[in-house]
Protein backbone atom coordinates (compact mmCIF):
# COMPACT_ATOMS: atom_id res chain seq x y z
CA UNK A 1 0.00 0.00 0.00
CA UNK A 2 1.16 3.07 -0.90
CA UNK A 3 2.03 6.35 1.41
CA UNK A 4 -0.75 8.39 -0.40
CA UNK A 5 -3.67 5.38 0.05
CA UNK A 6 -2.14 5.13 3.49
CA UNK A 7 -3.24 8.60 4.10
CA UNK A 8 -6.44 8.75 2.75
CA UNK A 9 -7.24 5.48 4.61
CA UNK A 10 -6.11 7.05 7.71
CA UNK A 11 -7.72 10.28 7.05
CA UNK A 12 -11.19 8.44 6.19
CA UNK A 13 -11.10 6.34 9.12
CA UNK A 14 -10.81 9.34 11.86
CA UNK A 15 -13.52 11.43 9.90
CA UNK A 16 -15.62 8.34 10.67
CA UNK A 17 -14.43 8.23 13.98
CA UNK A 18 -15.20 12.37 14.50
CA UNK A 19 -18.52 11.57 12.58
CA UNK A 20 -19.53 8.54 15.24
CA UNK A 21 -18.69 10.78 17.89
CA UNK A 22 -20.61 13.90 17.27
CA UNK A 23 -23.44 11.52 17.00
CA UNK A 24 -23.06 9.67 20.02
CA UNK A 25 -22.89 12.96 22.10
CA UNK A 26 -26.02 14.16 20.09
CA UNK A 27 -27.79 11.10 21.30
CA UNK A 28 -26.76 11.06 24.67
CA UNK A 29 -27.72 14.56 25.50
CA UNK A 30 -30.74 15.07 26.95
CA UNK A 31 -32.89 17.83 25.35
CA UNK A 32 -34.97 19.77 28.43
CA UNK A 33 -37.79 22.25 27.77
CA UNK A 34 -37.64 25.05 30.46
CA UNK A 35 -40.38 27.34 30.93
CA UNK A 36 -39.40 28.19 33.76
CA UNK A 37 -36.01 28.51 35.90
CA UNK A 38 -34.72 24.76 36.23
CA UNK A 39 -33.83 23.36 39.13
CA UNK A 40 -30.37 25.18 40.90
CA UNK A 41 -27.03 23.52 40.75
CA UNK A 42 -26.28 20.56 43.06
CA UNK A 43 -23.21 21.82 45.53
CA UNK A 44 -21.34 19.02 44.39
CA UNK A 45 -21.78 20.08 40.56
CA UNK A 46 -18.86 20.53 38.44
CA UNK A 47 -21.04 21.21 35.16
CA UNK A 48 -23.56 24.29 36.42
CA UNK A 49 -23.18 27.57 37.58
CA UNK A 50 -25.25 29.93 38.54
CA UNK A 51 -25.96 33.11 39.64
CA UNK A 52 -29.00 34.32 41.96
CA UNK A 53 -29.38 35.61 45.58
CA UNK A 54 -30.41 32.41 47.31
CA UNK A 55 -28.11 29.87 45.89
CA UNK A 56 -25.38 30.74 43.31
CA UNK A 57 -22.86 28.47 42.57
CA UNK A 58 -19.88 28.81 41.22
CA UNK A 59 -19.92 32.46 40.41
CA UNK A 60 -17.76 35.58 42.13
CA UNK A 61 -20.38 38.27 41.11
CA UNK A 62 -22.59 40.26 43.38
CA UNK A 63 -26.57 38.80 42.81
CA UNK A 64 -28.18 41.41 39.90
CA UNK A 65 -31.38 43.13 40.81
CA UNK A 66 -32.93 45.39 38.15
CA UNK A 67 -34.21 48.55 38.90
CA UNK A 68 -37.81 49.04 38.22
CA UNK A 69 -38.89 50.85 34.37
CA UNK A 70 -34.93 48.91 33.31
CA UNK A 71 -37.01 45.48 32.88
CA UNK A 72 -37.08 46.17 29.07
CA UNK A 73 -33.23 47.20 28.34
CA UNK A 74 -32.42 44.55 30.30
CA UNK A 75 -33.76 41.69 28.30
CA UNK A 76 -32.38 44.20 25.30
CA UNK A 77 -28.95 43.62 26.57
CA UNK A 78 -29.84 39.91 27.41
CA UNK A 79 -31.12 39.87 23.24
CA UNK A 80 -27.98 41.51 22.26
CA UNK A 81 -25.76 39.06 24.07
CA UNK A 82 -27.53 36.28 22.43
CA UNK A 83 -26.89 37.64 18.91
CA UNK A 84 -23.48 38.30 19.54
CA UNK A 85 -21.97 35.00 21.03
CA UNK A 86 -21.23 32.29 18.82
CA UNK A 87 -23.02 29.17 19.47
CA UNK A 88 -25.80 30.43 21.34
CA UNK A 89 -29.56 29.84 20.04
CA UNK A 90 -33.03 30.61 21.62
CA UNK A 91 -34.93 27.59 22.54
CA UNK A 92 -37.85 29.24 24.53
CA UNK A 93 -39.09 32.48 25.48
CA UNK A 94 -41.93 33.31 27.66
CA UNK A 95 -43.08 36.64 29.83
CA UNK A 96 -39.92 37.42 31.26
CA UNK A 97 -38.09 33.99 30.56
CA UNK A 98 -35.30 32.40 28.18
CA UNK A 99 -33.67 29.40 27.42
CA UNK A 100 -31.25 29.10 25.32
CA UNK A 101 -28.95 26.51 23.97
CA UNK A 102 -24.91 27.03 23.78
CA UNK A 103 -23.05 24.74 21.39
CA UNK A 104 -19.39 24.21 21.06
CA UNK A 105 -18.08 24.25 17.70
CA UNK A 106 -16.24 21.19 17.20
CA UNK A 107 -17.88 18.43 19.35
CA UNK A 108 -21.48 19.87 19.38
CA UNK A 109 -21.30 19.79 23.15
CA UNK A 110 -24.72 21.90 24.19
CA UNK A 111 -25.13 23.43 27.46
CA UNK A 112 -28.47 25.15 28.73
CA UNK A 113 -28.71 28.82 29.24
CA UNK A 114 -31.41 30.12 31.28
CA UNK A 115 -31.80 33.87 32.19
CA UNK A 116 -35.30 34.73 34.38
CA UNK A 117 -36.36 38.42 36.13
CA UNK A 118 -38.68 39.05 38.38
CA UNK A 119 -40.50 41.88 38.02
CA UNK A 120 -41.51 42.32 41.64
CA UNK A 121 -38.14 41.93 43.08
CA UNK A 122 -35.54 42.83 40.55
CA UNK A 123 -34.20 39.88 40.82
CA UNK A 124 -32.13 37.52 38.09
CA UNK A 125 -31.52 34.14 37.70
CA UNK A 126 -28.92 33.28 35.52
CA UNK A 127 -27.72 29.36 35.11
CA UNK A 128 -25.67 27.43 32.69
CA UNK A 129 -25.66 23.99 32.56
CA UNK A 130 -24.34 21.13 30.65
CA UNK A 131 -26.28 18.43 29.36
CA UNK A 132 -23.63 15.56 29.32
CA UNK A 133 -20.50 15.08 31.76
CA UNK A 134 -19.38 15.88 35.20
CA UNK A 135 -17.08 18.96 34.60
CA UNK A 136 -17.63 22.13 32.11
CA UNK A 137 -13.61 22.60 31.99
CA UNK A 138 -15.06 26.35 33.15
CA UNK A 139 -17.34 27.24 30.75
CA UNK A 140 -20.61 27.45 32.28
CA UNK A 141 -19.08 30.29 34.24
CA UNK A 142 -17.29 32.07 31.97
CA UNK A 143 -20.54 32.00 29.68
CA UNK A 144 -22.53 33.69 33.23
CA UNK A 145 -19.55 36.05 33.63
CA UNK A 146 -20.33 36.92 29.58
CA UNK A 147 -23.86 37.47 30.04
CA UNK A 148 -23.29 39.10 33.23
CA UNK A 149 -20.83 41.84 31.71
CA UNK A 150 -23.36 42.44 28.53
CA UNK A 151 -26.15 43.66 31.13
CA UNK A 152 -24.61 45.57 33.61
Amino acid sequence: MTFLARLRTTLVLLLVLFLATRVTITLLSPHPVYVDDPVACTSDSGNCARLSIDDPHRMDRSPLIVTAGAEDAFWDAVDDWAANTSGITLLHQAGDFRHYAAATPVWGFVDDVTVSLDRVTGEVVMQSESRLGLSDLGVNPERLNGLYAAVV
